[in-house]
């Protein structure tokens, strides 16, 4: 009997471990925590992951990420003695955004997709309860919690290269953080843009991945994407509704007509009617205020109600063509200082295209080392080519559009499928005992 309890008190305990670890990828995804407080300490963090890395690590796991990690260190040293411009904070970030995503992977096994889901969803419910609170003038977060001086900003754009930049305040940082500025759901982020990864990583998992969730009933899965979509649509992120277009379109069209595709894809119809129908009576009643005219409309369409890009868009697309130039002229790369200034010299500010600015800075060589990194598990594990197609869509729509290549909840896919692909014998064994299971 006390052995009995002694095993379930052993596996509660490492369940915990598993959660919480989750819970710090999610911290380190560009949290607001993660931003103040993580941000002075990151090289000290990356030391720590690192020893736990080449302590713990084993496998072709660790031949993937310890050679990646090691061209990089090699390439940055040779760029450093060259141009200058890569110092010891970029690669402190990008060595604790891979190195966080092993950890979790690693340490909840065959289990980590399904606690990933069920950890979003759990921040997904707060989330829209305490913003749908926020819109209604119920403050009551911003009551209970302190205000903090966020080290953020935002820009506000008047054409592609000219901008003001403003910082703001918010209350809450570990369930939820309200945003001084305006009325968009962040969740514990610092802005909408990477909430909307986090939620569309889970909406891909959970559409794609589905045989990894064994403990999801059909119920579960439809009440997961409810939440999920939801709280995707409060965020009014043009980039998230891009890439759940994109998910939702390749499953509707690839997905297997089995009675029970064909149920949950007629639930999808009539869920994706019911979102167009509340988006066109929001855009009747609020007009200028609503969220199909903030995060589309004014985005796509000039002040002379022309098709075009709205200003910050204009600014990303500048930085785009910049960055080709760079890599141009310096296929080598230049650096970020150098091609920081020449940035400001043009006017255009650090306005996202991650993946362009990492290829205007390193050169083509680590550009092409990073997109054969990133996209080759995906390529080589999905069963299904398809959603292979739709992962890689969806990490190029978001670093188009963001400031980093490794953002956690992003190369999860990778790292996951490339680790726990070992894993599927003694996944599916586990099945076997279906009540043991659903303790998870």
């Amino acid at each position: 009997m006390s052995s009995c309890l002694q095993n379930r008190f052993v596996i509660s305990k490492s369940k915990l471990i598993g959660y919480i670890i989750i819970y710090f990828m999610l911290l380190c995804n560009q949290s607001n925590f993660s931003e103040i407080y993580m941000t002075p300490y990151r090289t000290i963090i990356m030391l720590i992951l690192l020893g736990v890395f080449l302590i713990k690590a084993k496998g072709k796991i660790k031949t993937y990420c310890f050679l990646f990690i090691s061209f990089l260190v090699a390439y940055a040293l040779l760029l450093r003695l060259g141009v200058g411009g890569i110092g010891i904070r970029i690669i402190a970030q990008f060595f604790v955004e891979i190195l966080v995503v092993w950890l979790a992977v690693s340490t909840n096994k065959q289990y980590f997709w399904e606690r990933y889901v069920k950890t979003v969803v759990f921040f997904a419910s707060i989330s829209l309860i305490l913003w749908f609170l926020s819109v209604l003038q119920i403050n009551i977060w911003d009551q209970i919690t302190p205000e903090v001086d966020s080290l953020m900003s935002y820009r506000i754009y008047s054409d592609s290269s000219t901008y003001q930049e403003f910082s703001y305040k918010l209350h809450g940082m570990f369930l939820y953080s309200h945003r001084t500025v305006d009325m968009r759901n962040v969740s514990i982020f610092t802005e909408p843009g990477i909430y909307q990864m986090v939620l569309n990583t889970a909406i891909f998992v959970l559409l794609f991945l589905r045989d990894k969730l064994v403990s999801f009933s059909d119920k579960k899965v439809g009440r997961a994407l409810m939440i999920l979509s939801c709280a995707l649509l409060s965020t009014q992120s043009t980039t998230g509704y891009i890439s759940l277009c994109f998910i939702v379109l390749f499953y509707m069209l690839f997905e297997k007509k089995e009675n029970t595709e064909r149920n949950w894809k007629q639930k999808i119809c009539i869920a994706l009617f019911v979102m167009l129908l509340f988006l066109m009576i929001d855009y009747m009643v609020r007009g200028k205020e609503s969220f199909i005219q903030i995060s589309l409309i004014s985005k796509l369409f000039s002040g002379e109600k022309k098709l075009s890009l709205d200003e910050s868009g204009m600014a990303r697309a500048d930085v785009i063509f910049l960055a080709i130039q760079s890599m141009v002229r310096h296929p080598f790369g230049m650096g970020y200082s150098r091609f920081g200034t020449l940035m400001n010299v043009q006017s255009t500010g650090m306005a996202g295209a991650a993946i362009m600015q990492f290829g205007a800075a390193w050169g083509i060589l680590p550009l092409i080392a990073v997109i054969w990194w990133i996209f080759y598990p995906a390529l080589k594990f999905c069963k299904k080519r398809y959603v292979a197609v739709v992962y890689i869509i969806m990490y190029i729509n978001t670093v188009l559009a963001q400031s980093d290549l490794f953002y956690p909840t992003l190369i999860m896919i990778p790292i996951g499928l490339y680790s726990l692909y070992s894993f599927d014998a003694a996944y599916f064994a586990i099945n076997n005992d279906r009540e043991e299971y659903e303790k998870l």
